[in-house]
């Protein structure tokens, strides 16, 4: 499904409300929603939308998880989860043990081992890809001017992974460790939402939906694999490589 905003305002507008659609069903039907956040510009915009429509949510239902952190302790300007805090979480009622947020601050595959075994405790063990399981119910993510989603690169080894849930990646273009959910946790999600806005995102976006595949260059072509589960939420200078656009 492709959703084209007019731009970025109207575009935090349309994924906050379809962000809390997505959480009231998976409450009403399991009881819980389990939502993995992102970070960047864009899903800033739409989490102070979230907090202006907090009574809106049921917040003691909801499981927030992050699909990658910065090598950075939590109060760093770069830290994932610190945005999150600062433009969501410090204005909504959800208790502080249902925040599960990547530590950073941790030796970067100490981080990751440690998620890990966070996820697998929700999850009740680890996942293949090809299970038909479903650990979250929203998974929230943003896209790189290079097409990487989470901290999955282009080239990067981590497009390779099948069994492990978390890893932590050396970037060498960023000089840095990264800690990242993998494909088979990225994957293992009833629905994926993808948050796009820019010009400058136009041809990764267009390499993702309409391109020839060839996923070590464009990491985000993975989601592929989940078929009818992804779900595209852009703004018009985001679909301008598009060759047919709708919204």
């Amino acid at each position: 499904m492709l959703t084209i905003a007019a731009d970025e305002a109207a575009l935090a507008r349309v994924a906050a409300d379809r962000w809390m659609e997505i959480v009231l069903a998976a409450v009403g039907a399991r009881g819980r929603a389990v939502v993995s956040l992102t970070g960047g510009s864009t899903p800033k915009r739409m989490y102070e939308t979230l907090a202006r429509d907090a009574s809106r949510l049921p917040w003691t239902d909801v499981h927030l998880y992050w699909g990658d952190e910065r090598h950075v302790p939590p109060d760093h300007a770069d830290s994932n989860y610190g945005m999150a805090r600062d433009a969501l979480l410090a204005h909504v009622p959800i208790p502080a043990s249902q925040v599960h947020r990547m530590r950073g601050e941790l030796p970067a595959e100490e981080a990751a081992r440690e998620y890990e075994r966070e996820l697998a405790a929700i999850a009740g063990g680890s996942r293949n890809v090809d299970s038909g399981s479903q650990m979250f119910d929203l998974m929230l993510l943003g896209l790189g001017d290079d097409a990487h989603i989470a901290s999955i690169f282009p080239g990067s080894p981590v497009l390779e992974e099948r069994t492990r849930l978390v890893a932590a990646p050396w970037a060498p273009h960023l000089n840095a460790f990264r800690i990242t959910l993998t494909p088979p946790a990225l994957l293992d999600s009833r629905r994926i939402v993808m948050l796009v806005a820019g010009e400058q995102k136009a041809d990764a976006v267009a390499a993702a939906i309409e391109g020839p595949e060839d996923v070590r260059r464009w990491p985000v072509q993975l989601l592929r694999r989940a078929g009818d589960a992804v779900e595209w939420l852009i703004d018009r200078a985001a679909a301008r490589a598009l060759s047919s656009r709708r919204g």
